[in-house]
């Protein structure tokens, strides 16, 4: 921290290599020079600005935004359903299938939310007699829903 910068009275410095605890708040500042700052600024207000204008965008411009946004939306409802099938085959069998676990989690950083791909592991209650009955029921009663349906 530079000795002139002015911090509020609450802000408590840490000497550098005191390990953190989980009782506390901690705020890393980062030291960047103005011209970033003014690099990111002007950035950041040329981006809104032609978000404004959205009218004012060819054609061609405004189409390639909603096919890649359509697409996208489609990927993701795809893959939440393919998901839940996954998950209930494997349920039906005693197992813990998962394909893309963190995928509903918001804390997430985006691109975490398709890491790992999948997770697999044996259900607690993969020996219970009474699960195994309630499996078999279960499957028993979307496989005859299915093949009605059809």
């Amino acid at each position: 921290m530079h000795p002139n910068e002015k911090v509020p009275k609450y802000v408590v410095p840490v000497p550098p290599g005191t390990p953190m605890i989980d009782k506390g708040l901690y705020t890393i500042i980062e030291q960047t020079s103005a011209t970033t700052q003014s690099f990111y600024l002007i950035l950041v207000v040329v981006i809104i600005l032609a978000l404004m204008c959205f009218r004012l965008w060819p054609l061609w411009l405004k189409k390639a935004i909603w096919y890649i946004s359509f697409y996208l939306l489609v990927f993701l409802i795809v893959t939440a359903v393919v998901r839940v099938i996954l998950w209930a085959i494997g349920y039906h069998v005693g197992l813990e299938f998962w394909l893309f676990p963190n995928y509903f989690i918001d804390s997430n950083d985006p691109r975490d939310s398709f890491l790992p791909v999948y997770s697999f592991e044996v259900r607690d209650d993969f020996s219970d007699f009474k699960s195994i009955i309630f499996r078999l029921i279960s499957g028993s009663l979307i496989f005859y829903m299915g093949y009605q349906f059809c």
